[in-house]
């Protein structure tokens, strides 16, 4: 299938946490971007004969954003990072998509494990109204784990803790690699991420496990999980690698 790459014009953009901002974009052409959530764009900089793709995950949430949201890490002297820093509402860029297949699908599982690094929640983030519907339809339930350095650098924390509050059987726990803060929460963990798997049960027969995020982070937990007999089926993976 060829895909035509679409115009993208800037709505609005704002800081999440250090080092990261959210841009929203919409559709020149008006059009809404149908995707699957979990699925991610290319954006394209550079001149239309030798374009410079970026991908990033879309974040938006299906019938609450009509926006195509994706959140941005700076990388230093980074390519893309300098074009989105200097832009503005207004301005426009080229994409292309959506890719991508790391996607919730109906299977019977029993729990899903959702972990991510840094800017690898921001799929997790489209995903809440269809978790939502799965966890009224089903008996499933659903943890997502998000490790990041501090409290500060949380990405959609509040989003994700408030949706947990709401949904009994939705668990989110964040792990801080650099110590946890002196009012920390009971969801509030200190450690890696994927050094915090002993203590979740995992089952290899009824569970699913999706990692997105930092390389380092994923082939580590990938060595957790298929040494405890978690099959490729079982898992579902996403690297992230900083651009320039």
């Amino acid at each position: 299938m060829v895909r035509e790459p679409f115009n993208l014009v800037l709505d609005e953009v704002r800081d999440i946490a250090p080092g990261v901002k959210h841009f929203a974009f919409e559709r020149e052409d008006g059009d809404e971007l149908k995707f699957i959530p979990g699925q991610f764009v290319q954006i394209l900089f550079g001149t239309s004969e030798s374009p410079v793709r970026r991908s990033y995950s879309i974040a938006s949430r299906p019938g609450i954003e009509r926006t195509v949201d994706v959140a941005v890490s700076a990388v230093v002297d980074g390519f893309a990072t300098d074009r989105f820093w200097a832009m503005k509402p207004g301005d426009t860029v080229k994409a292309l998509g959506p890719f991508g297949r790391l996607v919730l699908r109906d299977e019977p599982a029993t729990r899903y494990l959702l972990v991510a690094t840094g800017t690898g929640v921001t799929p997790y983030r489209a995903m809440l109204p269809d978790i939502a519907r799965r966890l009224d339809e089903s008996s499933q339930d659903i943890s997502l784990m998000l490790g990041v350095r501090t409290r500060a650098d949380l990405l959609y924390g509040d989003e994700f803790i408030a949706f947990a509050e709401e949904q009994p059987r939705f668990r989110f726990t964040a792990h801080y690699s650099r110590g946890l803060p002196d009012d920390a929460q009971p969801w509030e963990k200190q450690g890696y991420v994927q050094h915090a798997f002993d203590g979740e049960g995992l089952n290899p027969e009824t569970d699913v496990v999706y990692l997105c995020g930092n390389p380092n982070m994923i082939d580590e937990a990938m060595l957790w999980l298929t040494g405890r007999g978690f099959t490729a089926q079982r898992v579902r993976r996403e690297k992230y690698i900083s651009g320039s």
